[in-house]
């Protein structure tokens, strides 16, 4: 009897890992490099780029099945102030699910990463601003080059570590067929979302893919997520999280981690709590309820990061200053 109890509690467990991690797959990271064609792009979805007269750049990435739609008001908003916003569109999201399929967080990751070595040395200063899966890229790229290119500034929305498992010492449960995913996509492709109702995309409007889950790329997203949870240490630039406390989507458990984990001397943290219960309360940039608090924040602590910087480089040049006075002095006096 104990012996079919242990192969039972064996194969439950091998189910589970199975579940979990799924068959090894290769990634063809070459693939799905250079532009989308404009004509299979949704409406609405479009990348965009606004040069600006600043020195100031800010990379604004998108989340998982989204589009910068959900960026687009916040990038007119920093192109108002003068600076230069990219908005790319990742691969596979934007046209279809069948395209979609075939993306990974590899993919995801690359786009954003071959922007940054393009864009980041035109500029003195370079935010990335990452929504949901967008901030988990960004504090990827942060982490990648803490120590070259580093970035100026990190402002983060909503964006996870985990989506299940524990953090912080508690377990975070937000699906349970997260958990069989590993499984799930080689049976099938696609699993139907509920449908949304007019209340919730007047509330919070978006743009993406709403009528079902992409298996894979999902399964993608869940593996990638919480690699980057020892690196977190790294990263010392300025860091500003944002999130609502009863977001459906994501647990707030991930912002007070990722702000506790980094080395960032100047860190912020604006949690608050949304009232209505129609919405995922996850999109905050859009939300008719939060947006303009989210701005607020997002541009005080832009203002506050740019003014330390110009003070570190007043700083910086009159210590050169005196250095070459003094150096002048003690060659006269020789």
């Amino acid at each position: 009897m104990s012996l079919y109890i242990f192969i039972i509690f064996a194969l439950l467990v091998l189910v589970f890992l199975v579940g979990h991690y799924g068959l090894p797959e290769k990634v063809d990271r070459t693939a799905f490099r250079g532009p989308i064609p404009p004509h299979k792009i949704m409406k609405g979805a479009e990348p965009f780029f606004w040069q600006g007269q600043t020195d100031s750049a800010f990379l604004l990435i998108h989340g998982f099945e989204d589009s910068p739609f959900t960026l687009r008001d916040l990038g007119q908003l920093l192109h108002a102030e003068g600076h230069t916003v990219i908005a790319p569109l990742l691969p596979g999201h934007g046209t279809s699910i069948a395209d979609f399929k075939h993306t990974r967080y590899e993919h995801w990751y690359d786009c954003v990463q071959l922007l940054y070595e393009e864009y980041r040395p035109k500029y003195k200063k370079f935010f990335i601003v990452g929504f949901s899966m967008g901030g988990n890229l960004g504090l990827r790229l942060a982490i990648h080059y803490a120590h070259r290119m580093a970035v100026t500034g990190l402002i983060l929305i909503s964006a996870p570590i985990v989506l299940n498992g524990f953090l912080n010492g508690r377990f975070i449960l937000r699906d349970w067929r997260l958990f069989f995913t590993g499984i799930v996509k080689e049976l099938i492709d696609y699993l139907p979302k509920k449908k949304t109702n007019l209340a919730s995309e007047f509330i919070s409007p978006w743009i993406g893919y709403s009528e079902a889950y992409t298996i894979a790329p999902l399964h993608s997203l869940k593996l990638n997520l919480p690699r980057i949870k020892p690196y977190l240490k790294y990263i010392h630039s300025p860091i500003c999280l944002i999130q609502a406390s009863n977001d459906k989507t994501v647990s707030p458990e991930n912002l007070h981690y990722i702000l506790r984990k980094v080395s960032s001397r100047e860190k912020r943290a604006f949690l608050f709590e949304i009232r209505e219960n129609i919405s995922t309360r996850h999109v905050l940039v859009t939300h008719q309820e939060t947006r303009t608090r989210v701005f607020f924040y997002i541009l005080r602590f832009i203002e506050d990061v740019l003014r330390d910087e110009l003070a570190l480089e007043s700083l910086v040049q009159r210590k050169s200053y005196w250095q070459k006075l003094f150096s002048r002095g003690k060659t006269h006096e020789f």
